[in-house]
């Protein structure tokens, strides 16, 4: 388990901890993951990217796979990123590190 970051709104008693590391959230649940950490522009992208890799496997059989792999591969790289993307996004919103 990777550490936690924690951030604070100046002026509020408003704590929040970011993990560290591999987000199995992001992996796993992608869109979704980000609309509970009300990060609606990654979740907008997120969903905008599924969709578009979801009807590319509408295409064929080859494309189905190559589909898969891309939505594999992007799960993925969500779950590495995905605790990077909200700590940036709270440090956006004016939070800033303890």
């Amino acid at each position: 388990m990777g550490e936690k970051i924690y951030l604070r709104y100046p002026g509020k008693d408003e704590t929040v901890a970011v993990a560290t590391g591999f987000s199995w959230g992001a992996c796993l649940l992608g869109f979704v993951w980000a609309l509970s950490k009300k990060m609606w522009f990654a979740a907008f992208v997120m969903l905008a990217i599924n969709l578009l890799l979801f009807c590319s496997g509408l295409w064929g059989e080859t494309a189905d796979l190559i589909g898969l792999v891309l939505s594999v591969l992007f799960g993925i790289a969500c779950g590495m990123y995905g605790n990077q993307w909200h700590r940036w996004t709270l440090e956006k919103r004016g939070y800033v590190v303890l």
